[in-house]
């Protein structure tokens, strides 16, 4: 008996580890979904200029430039709705353009 609950108790266990696992996005997907904020956030704030780059400057930190200005745009995580598990949710967060 002790055994067959060992069993049923790894069984669990691995089946919540997998299922956590399979949720995240593979790094290229997340980096896909993060560049498409950034850029969406940073054409709000930069109008009619064209986006002519956008460079990872560090971990959650991104730089779009204009053939003008300089923009940088802030990647902040959101909470998971408690006992969620997925992608991860943030938003991408314009700071103040540096424009010539």
């Amino acid at each position: 008996m002790v055994v067959w609950r060992r069993t049923v108790l790894s069984v669990m266990a691995g089946a919540a580890f997998a299922t956590a696992a399979d949720a995240a996005l593979p790094p290229q997907y997340q980096r896909a979904k993060e560049l498409t904020a950034v850029i969406d956030a940073a054409a709000g704030v930069l109008g009619a200029r064209p986006i002519e780059s956008v460079y990872r400057v560090e971990d959650d930190l991104y730089r779009v430039e204009t053939a003008g200005c300089v923009l940088d745009v802030r990647i902040e995580g959101l909470p998971m709705p408690q006992g969620m598990v997925g992608p991860r949710r943030f938003k991408a967060v314009p700071g103040e353009p540096e424009c010539q």
